[in-house]
């Protein structure tokens, strides 16, 4: 499963065409016209991202993901995550503005997928 990821984010980033130092590697941004929710990260911190996803839901990549096709769009779960994934954003926008997660922390903000779903595949009802 992170094998097919990796494959998928192999295509996807962009490394500057300078030289590198081997002790300082650069970390290459996701670009892909496939990402649409999550722009502007690393592929560490996407990877991270999918995998805070799978734990607040309980779920595998094949939830939202065609297996061995990550990039493919006929799974209905992928455009519900990402219009999930669209609302925390906004909600953190609007309500915590200022928040700054720790290292590891999902880059969505305050408010993540775990918020509601906290480890299944339908949000829990409020108490």
């Amino acid at each position: 499963m992170r094998a097919a990821l990796l494959l998928l984010l192999s295509a996807a980033i962009a490394i500057p065409a300078t030289a590198q130092e081997p002790a300082h590697p650069v970390m290459g941004m996701v670009e892909s016209p496939y990402v649409k929710v999550l722009k502007g990260l690393s592929v560490r911190e996407f990877e991270n991202e999918m995998q805070l996803m799978n734990q607040a839901l309980g779920v595998g990549c094949g939830h939202c993901h065609v297996p061995r096709n990550f990039a493919s769009e006929e799974n209905p779960r992928k455009a519900t995550a990402r219009r999930m994934a669209e609302m925390t954003r906004r909600i953190n926008q609007e309500f915590f503005p200022d928040f700054q997660p720790t290292d590891g922390a999902s880059r969505l903000g305050k408010v993540t997928c775990f918020t509601c779903h906290q480890g299944s595949d339908k949000p829990k009802p409020p108490d």
